[in-house]
């Protein structure tokens, strides 16, 4: 997984761009980060699977820049006190870039989109314990992107290079962030630890070829045995196989 979304300030301690992940090909297929594995679901041998999270990601501060006058402006979203504005430059007409625009001034977010894939998104979500404005989109093919803002004091950004959802995977009461990247998906937490955020690898730690969450049922389903598929949850930092 690689990169970092728009303004973010974790509790006085901020993390940023993270990077996603392979695209190495899979026994079990993922059209996409919402489709249900193609294999048979089976029960996983009896054995649980440490998380331990790491320091992954680094906040940057938005960069303040002149009102956007001479180019196509495209939609504008008023979040809160502030507007999210995204529009094409002038001499780079394939590309969907955006901007936040607050009281204290214009802040760049970077691109969020490009010409024929400009499905992009802007929201407001609740996670870390916090509200964010969050704005993703895609700057390539299988490149997707979400940034996620914090209007309050300076804006910094945190992007991640993913598709994400913001939900209490381990049921500790604060959302967390499960960001899913790949052909051959793999997916990552992101959460808030000792006022830090920290983040860890399924793939890597269930040496799975694929790892998917699981809406519906708040699990993650992995192969973990070459063309078979298990399911997860989370209890506390552990990983414990659905039976």
């Amino acid at each position: 997984m690689k990169k970092t979304v728009l303004a973010l300030i974790l509790l006085g301690v901020i993390t940023g761009c993270g990077t996603p992940s392979s695209d190495a090909p899979s026994a079990t297929n993922f059209n996409s980060v919402t489709e249900q594995p193609t294999a048979n679901v089976v029960a996983p041998e009896t054995k649980q699977f440490q998380l331990q999270y790491t320091t992954s990601l680094t906040a940057e501060p938005l960069t303040k820049v002149t009102p956007v006058e001479l180019s196509k402006q495209l939609k504008s979203q008023a979040v809160d006190d502030s507007k999210v504005l995204t529009y094409k430059k002038n001499d780079d007409v394939e590309k969907i870039y955006a901007v936040l625009h607050s009281k204290d001034g214009t802040y760049d977010i970077g691109q969020i989109g490009y010409e024929g894939a400009s499905d992009y998104s802007i929201s407001t979500v609740d996670v870390l314990g916090q509200s964010y404005v969050k704005v993703t989109g895609s700057v390539g093919a299988n490149a997707p992107i979400s940034n996620y803002l914090s209007l309050s004091t300076s804006p910094q950004v945190l992007c991640i290079e993913a598709h994400t959802v913001e939900v209490d995977v381990d049921q500790d009461g604060i959302k967390e962030i499960v960001a899913t990247v790949g052909t051959a998906a793999e997916t990552s937490i992101y959460k808030i630890e000792n006022d830090s955020l920290v983040s860890v690898n399924l793939n890597e730690v269930m040496n799975a070829a694929v790892v998917m969450y699981d809406h519906e049922y708040n699990t993650f389903k992995a192969e973990v045995t070459k063309g078979e598929v298990s399911q997860w949850r989370i209890e506390a930092n552990l990983l414990v196989p659905l039976l």
